[in-house]
């Protein structure tokens, strides 16, 4: 499999949220890499910080392409932007609005997934009406996750439960500080793979697996990719969670990881990338843990599980990001852009006619 080649420039705008957060660090430098990719592959590039105050303002700018990366802490721009971007008819990155019920809801995601046979390790959904009682068909350790979080939000080292006491004090902890529903699903112990699928309708493709490798403290721990082994710079968590492609998977365990995350992407719809997470066990059964449709594609991060796969597959960063745009633009447009479409990009950058 080879790149997607764009002959013609496409323009992109590229809307974000700012703020001090790792996560949301995290994101500006993924800006920054992803404009950079697309200019030195010839392509016009716009970026606007968004706010409760430009919002519209921002998402009237032009571009072929809009990459949204507005993730507030509720969502609440995201759902502004994305929803005006739908109803103007707007090329939109990724994944659509209606599936975007299940971007910031692991409950929905994980009904559906018990639904279509897609596997998923058994769980209780508990909202603050629910009583904590004992939690029948399901065996212990539990990892405890806030249903309406991203990034690894609200999941630590004490996410994971042993017995019902510990369910129950983890519980009221994500209920004193978190909004929305909790979900508590059996943990399994084994291997933190995660794998990016990419392409539309009948063209859709995983890219080589990456593997959390969990080393140095973690043998003492529990092997969670949490918050703090995520975005935490300079914590044991961080510097001991090392990610790895490709991973080192027999033949059959690779057949039914690949069969898995391809029927996941299209049950939720996804559209151009996402990153599916996936424990496995010791026997080699994969399960399906999150359905990430806003994946990270930070190159700065030498820890990105894309840019891992993408690197293993023998890609540069902006062959990849290329695209991924040209992906977007040709789901949206039927074909890649045979002429310059813009007048001010012709007026603004000569030298690529």
């Amino acid at each position: 499999m080879g790149p997607l080649l764009v002959e013609y420039p496409i323009s992109v705008l590229i809307l974000y949220f700012s703020g001090e957060t790792e996560d949301l660090v995290d994101t500006m430098e993924a800006v920054t890499g992803l404009k950079n990719a697309l200019e030195d592959r010839g392509h016009k590039v716009r970026v606007s910080e968004v706010n409760r105050k430009n919002w519209k303002r921002a998402a009237n700018l032009p571009g072929d392409v809009v990459i949204n990366l507005v993730e507030d802490p509720t969502w609440e721009l995201y759902i502004k932007v994305g929803t005006y971007l739908e109803k103007n008819c707007r090329a939109q990155f990724g994944h659509d609005m209606h599936s975007f019920r299940y971007v910031t809801k692991k409950a929905k995601v994980k009904r559906r997934m018990q639904k279509l046979g897609i596997p998923s390790p058994r769980f209780r959904v508990f909202n603050r009406r629910s009583r904590i009682l004992r939690v029948r068909g399901l065996r212990y350790p539990l990892i405890v996750k806030p249903s309406g979080q991203h990034a690894g939000i609200g999941i630590s080292q004490a996410s994971v439960v042993k017995n019902q006491k510990g369910l129950t004090a983890r519980v009221r902890y994500l209920f004193d500080n978190l909004p929305g529903e909790v979900i508590a699903e059996e943990y399994i112990e084994g291997r933190e793979i995660h794998v990016t699928v990419i392409g539309n309708n009948r063209h859709v493709v995983s890219l080589p697996v990456c593997e959390i490798i969990f080393g140095g403290n973690f043998e003492k721990n529990w092997s969670v990719y949490t918050y703090e082994a995520k975005w935490g710079k300079g914590s044991w968590e961080y510097e001991e969670a090392r990610a790895h492609a490709p991973a080192e998977l027999n033949t059959l365990t690779a057949s039914r990881v690949e069969r898995a995350v391809i029927k996941a992407y299209r049950a939720f719809k996804c559209r151009d990338v996402a990153r599916m997470d996936v424990r496995l066990d010791k026997k080699g059964k994969a399960y399906i843990v999150d359905v990430n449709m806003n994946p990270s594609l930070n190159r700065f991060d030498d820890q990105d599980a894309t840019v891992k796969s993408v690197e293993a597959l023998g890609w540069n960063y902006e062959e990849f990001i290329e695209t991924l745009v040209g992906i977007a633009y040709r789901r949206v447009h039927g074909r890649l852009p045979d002429r310059i479409r813009e007048r001010q990009f012709m007026l603004a950058a000569p030298k690529i006619l």
